[in-house]
């Protein structure tokens, strides 16, 4: 079955993960996905060389393939006049063009939204930045770490008087890729009512604050800033994570308190606090969270995470263990749910690749392609934008693709 954005044609000029996941996401979505890289290539393809880790796999590279699947890939020279007018001629029969260049360095390259917009009036522009269109650092260049430093992220994560948390790669490129594919989606919504395309801007800075919304609602309407919480001292004990007797970590999730407070007791053994007045209420438990932490990681420091899997289970707990990356990748109620998935790479043959956060039931995300060679589809592209064979090597001798 064809997936919902099924006959929409995107153009990207992407590098890196923050512009080429927000292309992925709509290839995953069904639509066609051209992507324009130019002699030099995405310099994503030699990323993982770039930062010093080896994790390529039968000579390619996991992370440009995790970037750009369901996508086709064309080499153009954007600087010669030749190569942008087949440019041009891709962009008059797109719906999107999607770029994550800086502010600025489209327009210098006369492929600004003006220029674009002025060939096709429904073009909807995508554009996502480091810091957004407007303000005084608007056409400063940004990656994913200067993300996490200005939205604050790395000092509202770890606990009170830790330095900076260095958080997971790419955190920041992934949510501002989710944001420019949400406004992506929603510009072809408004197209269908007004039949104009527009300019959408979204950032790496904007992406951000609106992950952070909570946190940030904070200083914005209270003048004071959400704490970072320290775990031996957590204001509700009762969710907050505890280590098991084989090392593992599990974390209690009762967000209400008062009625979990005596299936905790029930789980831990602890019947006879369950009225104390130390930690009988959600208040006194707060007053006193250093010593309940303490005999609840005295308790749980007894048995397996296993073993309080199941006494969590049967005593109306709520739970989770604490993951690692790979336990993630292997979880049963992600697999069930489609949150990874098989597909068949051409190279690397079965392989587990994440999968949808959305489960359509008429229209459903799929993988039907892996990511691109270097220039693999110019010809095929090429040829259905009704170039001919002698185009084509003309454009190769003048160096063009």
């Amino acid at each position: 079955m064809a997936g919902p954005l099924d006959g929409i044609r995107v153009v990207e000029i992407t590098q890196f993960q923050n512009g080429p996941i927000c292309g992925r996401i709509l290839g995953d979505l069904g639509a066609d996905i051209i992507k324009v890289e130019p002699k030099t290539g995405d310099p994503a393809r030699g990323f993982m060389a770039m930062v010093g880790v080896q994790m390529g796999l039968k000579g390619r590279n996991f992370y440009f393939e995790y970037n750009n699947r369901n996508k086709r890939g064309i080499v153009l020279d954007l600087k010669k006049d030749r190569g942008k007018e087949v440019f041009f001629k891709l962009i008059d029969s797109a719906d999107v063009f999607l770029t994550n260049m800086a502010i600025g360095t489209p327009e210098r390259l006369g492929i600004g939204y003006d220029a674009l917009s002025a060939r096709n009036p429904r073009l909807i522009y995508i554009q996502s930045s480091g810091w957004g269109r407007k303000g005084p650092d608007a056409t400063a260049f940004a990656y994913d770490f200067a993300g996490l430093a200005r939205a604050g992220t790395m000092l509202m994560c770890g606990e009170e008087g830790d330095p900076p948390q260095n958080l997971v790669p790419g955190l920041a490129d992934q949510m501002a890729a989710i944001m420019a594919a949400f406004g992506t989606v929603t510009a072809i919504y408004a197209r269908e009512k007004t039949g104009r395309g527009q300019l959408v801007d979204s950032s790496l800075l904007g992406a951000m604050i609106e992950l952070e919304g909570l946190v940030l609602s904070a200083p914005c309407m209270l003048g004071r800033e959400f704490p970072r919480p320290v775990r031996s001292k957590a204001g509700n004990p009762l969710y907050n994570r505890y280590q098991c007797q084989d090392g593992r970590w599990i974390a209690i999730v009762n967000l209400q308190p008062d009625r979990y407070w005596p299936n905790v007791c029930r789980a831990l053994g602890i019947e006879e606090l369950e009225h104390n007045p130390k930690f009988n209420s959600l208040e006194t438990r707060g007053a006193n969270a250093a010593e309940l932490v303490r005999i609840m990681d005295e308790k749980i420091a007894r048995k397996t995470m296993a073993e309080w899997i199941e006494i969590f289970k049967r005593e109306g707990v709520i739970h989770t263990p604490v993951q690692t990356a790979t336990e993630v990748t292997n979880d049963p109620q992600a697999l069930a749910n489609n949150y990874f998935v098989w597909f068949d790479h051409p190279v690397f043959g079965k392989t587990k690749m994440t999968g949808w956060a959305w489960d359509f039931s008429e229209t459903p995300c799929s993988i039907r392609r892996e990511a691109p060679e270097f220039g693999q589809h110019t010809e095929e592209i090429l040829l259905e934008m009704g170039y001919t064979w002698d185009d084509i090597t003309q454009l190769k001798d003048e160096d063009i693709i």
